[in-house]
C-alpha cells in the first residue's frame, strides 16, 4: 500500500477530478436547463427531491458506514450487507410509491404523485451501489468513480436538454435523475472487480446495524432539516418561490458543499485510520478544514459580492429573484466547512449516539428558529438558516472538543489568515466593480481582480498552506514544460 501522504494526495487528486469534472459538467448542463425551464419546474422537482432524498439516506448512509468504519470487515460483511441494502430498497421504494398521493395533496401538486413514483425508482438503483462504493471509498478509489460518473452525466444530461427542447418541462429533470442513476449503476458494477456471494449472515449484520442506526437516524434527522426549508416554502409559497430557492442553493453549493465534499469523501477514511490517536485525528482535521477553506471562503466571498451579474449573466434576468438569496446563504455556505468535518469526527471515532443527540438538540432549537421566522415571510425564513449554521458550529465543535480535545476556538484561529484575505479582497472586488455598469464586464473583471488580489494577500500575509501549495503547483508547471 502506498505511503499514507501519497494515499491521500492521489486520493484527493481523483476526488477533485471525480467530482470537479461532474460538477463543471452539471453546472453547464443546469444552466442551459435553466435557460429552457422555468422556476416552477424546479420547484416541482425540488418537491419530489424532499421526499426520495430523504429516504435515501436511510439505505446510502447506514450500512455502508457501518463497513468504513470496521475495520476488521470481511467478503462475509459486504454480501450481508448488499444483500440487506436491496430488501430495504425495495422496502423504501413501496413506501414512498404508496405514499405519493398524500405528499401530492400536501403540496397541493397533483402531478407529483407520478414525479415522485418514477424518481423513487433510483432507491432501488442505487441500493444496488452501495457495497461497490463503500469498497471505493475504502480503497481511496475515486478514478473508478470517476470513470462512471462522467459517462452518465454526460448521456443523462444530453436526454434531458432534447426533453427540455421538446417543452417536456419537469420531465426533462426526471429523465436527468433517473437515467443517470441506471447508467451509473451499469458502469460501477462493469468497473468494480467485486461481486457478491449472496452470502448473508444475520450475526454479522446485527453489530453493524447497531452502529448504523444511531448514525441513520442523525443523518435522517439533519436531512429532514436540510429538506424541511423547500417543504415549507412548497407548501406556504410558490413552486415559483422555490424554484428560485432551488437554483440560489444550487449555486451556492457548487461554491461550497460539493468542494467541501470532494475533500470530505478523503478526510472521511482518513480519520477512521486515526481512530486510535486522538493526536493525529487533530492533525488531520484542522489539515483538512484549512485546505478546503482556502478555496471555499473566497470563493463565498466573490460569489456574495457579483451575485446579480452572476445570476443575470448565467441563468437570464428571468432568475433575478434568486439573487439576494443567494447572498444569503453565502455565510451558510462558510460555515458548513468546519461543521461539515467536525461531524466526521462521530464517523470516525464511532460514536453514533453522541452524534443523534447532537443532532436532536441541534434541531429542536433550529425548528423553533424556522417557526419564528416564518411569520417574518420568505426572505427572514431564508435568513434563519444563517442562525442555525452558526447554532451548529457551536454544537459541533463542543462535540468534536468532547472526543479528541480539539476546541472551537482553534479551529478558527487557525482560519483567521485566509478570512482576512477573503473579506479585504470581497472589498476590493466591490469597490472596482462599483464603477462598473455592464454585468458581463462587472462579472469579468471582478473575477480576475478577485483571483489576484486574493493570491497577493494570501503570500504576503502567508496564509497556511498557501505558499506550500502555490510552489507545489509551480514546480509541477516547470516539471511538465520541461518533459
Amino acid at each position: 500500500m502506498a505511503p499514507t501522504n501519497q494515499r491521500t494526495k492521489n486520493a484527493i487528486k481523483w476526488s477533485a477530478i471525480e467530482k470537479y469534472s461532474v460538477q463543471a459538467l452539471q453546472f453547464v448542463i443546469s444552466i442551459i436547463l435553466a435557460r429552457l425551464l422555468g422556476p416552477s419546474d424546479y420547484g416541482l422537482i425540488a418537491m419530489v427531491l424532499v421526499v426520495v432524498n430523504l429516504f435515501s439516506i436511510i439505505n446510502e448512509t447506514g450500512l455502508g458506514a457501518s463497513l468504513l468504519q470496521k475495520l476488521d470487515r470481511d467478503e462475509l460483511d459486504f454480501s450481508s450487507v448488499f444483500i440487506s441494502n436491496i430488501i430495504l430498497g425495495i422496502i423504501l421504494y413501496l413506501i414512498v410509491f404508496f405514499s405519493s398521493p398524500f405528499i401530492s395533496i400536501f403540496f397541493n401538486q397533483p402531478e407529483l404523485t407520478i414525479l415522485i413514483r418514477v424518481v423513487g425508482t433510483t432507491l432501488i438503483i442505487n441500493s444496488f451501489l452501495v457495497v461497490q462504493r463503500t469498497k471505493l471509498l475504502i480503497d481511496l478509489d475515486f478514478k473508478t468513480q470517476a470513470l462512471a460518473s462522467l459517462p452518465a452525466l454526460i448521456i443523462s444530461g444530453t436526454l434531458a436538454i432534447l426533453a427540455a427542447l421538446k417543452g417536456l418541462g419537469v420531465w426533462a429533470l426526471v429523465i436527468q435523475i433517473t437515467i443517470s442513476a441506471l447508467i451509473n449503476l451499469i458502469l460501477i458494477w462493469f468497473l468494480v472487480k467485486w461481486h457478491p456471494k449472496l452470502n448473508f449472515s444475520l450475526k454479522r449484520i446485527r453489530p453493524l446495524f447497531q452502529f448504523a442506526y444511531k448514525l441513520v437516524l442523525a443523518r435522517f434527522i439533519n436531512t429532514i432539516f436540510n429538506q424541511v426549508y423547500t417543504a415549507i416554502i412548497g407548501k406556504a409559497f410558490t413552486a415559483s418561490q422555490l424554484g428560485f430557492y432551488n437554483r440560489a442553493n444550487n449555486l451556492k453549493n457548487i461554491s461550497s458543499n460539493n468542494i467541501t465534499g470532494v475533500i470530505q469523501r478523503v478526510s472521511t477514511p482518513m480519520l477512521c485510520e486515526a481512530q486510535k490517536s486522538n493526536a493525529q485525528m487533530k492533525d488531520v482535521l484542522m489539515k483538512f478544514i484549512g485546505s478546503t477553506a482556502l478555496l471555499v471562503f473566497p470563493l463565498l466571498f466573490g460569489v456574495f459580492i457579483l451575485a446579480k451579474p452572476l445570476i443575470i449573466i448565467l441563468l437570464t434576468e428571468k432568475w433575478l429573484q434568486a439573487y439576494p438569496i443567494l447572498q444569503m446563504l453565502c455565510p451558510v455556505g462558510i460555515l458548513f466547512v468546519i461543521n461539515t468535518f467536525n461531524m466526521n469526527v462521530f464517523n470516525a471515532t464511532g460514536n453514533t449516539g453522541m452524534a443523534l443527540k447532537n443532532e436532536v438538540w441541534k434541531k429542536i432549537i433550529a425548528i423553533c428558529i424556522i417557526i419564528i421566522s416564518l411569520h417574518y415571510g420568505f426572505k427572514a425564513l431564508i435568513a434563519s438558516q444563517i442562525i442555525i449554521a452558526f447554532i451548529e458550529l457551536f454544537f459541533n465543535t463542543y462535540y468534536t472538543k468532547k472526543q479528541i480535545g480539539l476546541t472551537l476556538w482553534l479551529q478558527l484561529w487557525s482560519l483567521k489568515g485566509v478570512l482576512s484575505a477573503s473579506l479585504i479582497m470581497a472589498l476590493i472586488v466591490f469597490f472596482i466593480t462599483s464603477f462598473i455598469q455592464n454585468e458581463l464586464i462587472k462579472l469579468v473583471v471582478g473575477f480576475f481582480v478577485g483571483v489576484i488580489s486574493y493570491g497577493v494577500l494570501c503570500w504576503v500575509f502567508n496564509v497556511k498552506y498557501f505558499r506550500n501549495y502555490f510552489n507545489l503547483y509551480i514546480e509541477r508547471i516547470i516539471i511538465h514544460f520541461k518533459s
